[in-house]
């Protein structure tokens, strides 16, 4: 105890004696540091926290800018006040999250959550003069202008050499076209039958004529007389002349209707967010 006493003292006055800046476990402290701790096989630790929620200073009695601890609580729950576990800062109005990954302006993610947080923005399309000027300052420098990108109903691919950064191409549908067939010929012509002829059959209801001609009124035409008119007559076969050894070709319809093939595949479906700052 006395020990523990004694090292406090003398961080207190190591603190209080000198303008410039204190080092520990090193008589040369960085000059740009109040305060450079040194060690090869030792780190530092921080204070470990519970938080509760990003919005609130807890266990602080208020927000203190630069505040830093570990906190060791997680949510049960995802919202954009969440809080887990790892490091955090205070701003003077909120946590946020040091790590443990970093995150850079323009970091897309995925996420359940449905509205902006931690200075996360949903790529929803809007207007980036709607965005606070912090974000619109780093949408800018990013290659952004105009609106966010609008990712309703899209997945994310890389960059080819000739894709431009940003934009949203492609399709959900293929339609497929004879040029998507493979390159191989198809005949479609049926197999030799030898010399051959064709049959059909014909049914008729012909009216037979009878020509009188006289002697009396020689200038007269010929009379045609109707005598008979069958009413039912049996269908007569006929033979087609014969064409010599041949083929025939046939043409079939694929009876095919030209819908688009709905290539979407089993997916699940989230929000996507780039990173622009608070």
């Amino acid at each position: 105890m006395k020990k523990n006493s004694y090292f406090i003292i003398c961080f207190y006055v190591c603190l209080n004696g000198f303008s410039q800046n204190v080092g520990i476990g090193t008589i040369t402290p960085n000059i740009n540091a109040i305060l450079d701790i040194y060690s090869e096989n030792q780190g530092f630790l921080p204070t470990r926290s519970v938080l509760v929620q990003t919005i609130l200073p807890n266990p602080l009695s208020q927000h203190s800018p630069a505040m830093i601890t570990y906190n060791t609580f997680e949510s049960q729950t995802y919202t954009p006040v969440s809080v887990h576990d790892g490091l955090y800062y205070n701003d003077g109005a909120q946590w946020n999250m040091a790590g443990p990954n970093a995150i850079m302006f323009g970091d897309i993610k995925h996420s359940l959550a449905t509205t902006d947080h931690n200075g996360w923005y949903l790529l929803d399309g809007r207007s980036i003069a709607l965005l606070p000027t912090t974000a619109q300052s780093n949408a800018i420098s990013i290659g952004l202008s105009g609106n966010l990108i609008n990712m309703d109903d899209s997945f994310i691919k890389t960059k080819t050499p000739t894709d431009n950064m940003g934009n949203i191409t492609g399709s959900n549908q293929i339609v497929l076209t004879q040029a998507h067939l493979p390159n191989v010929n198809f005949s479609g012509i049926t197999a030799l039958a030898g010399n051959h002829h064709h049959e059909y059959s014909d049914q008729y209801s012909p009216i037979q004529s009878l020509g009188l001609a006289t002697n009396v009124l020689a200038l007269l035409p010929i009379i045609n007389v109707n005598v008979g008119r069958p009413e039912n007559l049996t269908a007569t076969l006929f033979s087609s002349t014969s064409s010599g050894d041949h083929s025939h070709t046939v043409n079939v319809n694929s009876g095919g209707l030209d819908v688009p093939i709905e290539a979407t595949p089993k997916h699940i479906v989230t929000n996507v967010f780039i990173y622009l700052g608070e």
